[in-house]
């Protein structure tokens, strides 16, 4: 446990930390990905330099999805309203999954400012996958189902391994729908929500577990730092932002299509 003092960073410090390092991780990958897929970055640069500037700045975004797992199990514990909350996360990923698609899937018209036209081109791809706003939704359905198997257990004096086989069915259940849909993350993105969830008020155990839930996933294991800042959160949500609060949820769309403009102004 670290020291009270060097507790410093607030929910909403961690929020913007965590869109920065996304930010870096999807315009590395939404433009370097094109742009060498189609061989139009510059020929004077080595392939080695090229894969190292890759890497470091692909491996700094990593530090983004824990943060937004912890923040999801944060806001689900202390929000007003968890359904507006479900809610939100589902209508914001609905809109988010046509810029996700183009920008980091399309294989055709990848350079065309017309996004409908490029949804033609790649209408194949649209069920392919789905974007992190689906992952952290079916994470809190789950967190929810686990609370609630509990909850009923104290009220109705269930036998307690009801409470457990329901919330493992629960887990299981979002793991594989995650698995499904292909979300971002898949069923990892869904146990480290609800492994951050379980051990909640267990500081440091929490994070080390949630750290080992993911690790194994490709290079999540430059995660690592990402786990380390939430060690200095304080337990505060920082100042009230009002409606500006949906500027973190717009944050997501409206950076991937920008992105995807700057892709198609440059190449």
């Amino acid at each position: 446990m670290l020291p009270e003092n060097l507790k410093k960073l607030n929910g909403n410090c961690l929020k913007l930390i965590a869109c920065l390092t996304m930010l870096i991780d999807h315009a590395t990958a939404g433009i370097m990905i094109p742009a060498a897929r189609n061989g139009l970055l510059p020929d004077d640069i080595p392939y080695t330099t090229l894969n190292l500037y890759y890497r470091i700045l692909r491996g700094i975004g990593r530090v983004a999805f824990p943060i937004f797992c912890f923040l999801l199990v944060e806001g689900f514990i202390h929000t007003k309203n968890r359904l507006r909350y479900a809610l939100g996360l589902l209508i914001f990923g609905f809109i988010s999954e046509p810029f996700y698609d183009v920008t980091f899937f399309a294989e055709k018209e990848e350079f065309n400012l017309n996004i409908f036209e490029v949804l033609s081109a790649n209408r194949g791809i649209l069920f392919d996958h789905c974007n992190v706003y689906f992952t952290l939704f079916i994470g809190l359905i789950v967190i929810w189902a686990i609370e609630k198997s509990f909850y009923l257990y104290k009220e109705l004096q269930l036998p307690i391994w009801l409470s457990y086989v329901f919330s493992c069915c629960a887990i299981a259940t979002g793991i594989v729908i995650a698995e499904l849909l292909h979300t971002d993350y898949h069923g990892f993105g869904v146990a480290l929500i609800v492994v951050l969830y379980v051990l909640r008020y267990i500081v440091p155990l929490n994070l080390f577990a949630g750290y080992m839930s993911i690790c194994t996933l490709s290079t999540e294991y430059l995660a690592f730092t990402g786990f380390l800042l939430l060690l200095l959160y304080n337990g505060k949500r920082g100042r009230a932002l009002g409606r500006m609060k949906y500027a973190f949820y717009i944050f997501y769309p409206l950076h991937i299509y920008l992105i995807y403009l700057i892709r198609c102004l440059v190449f």
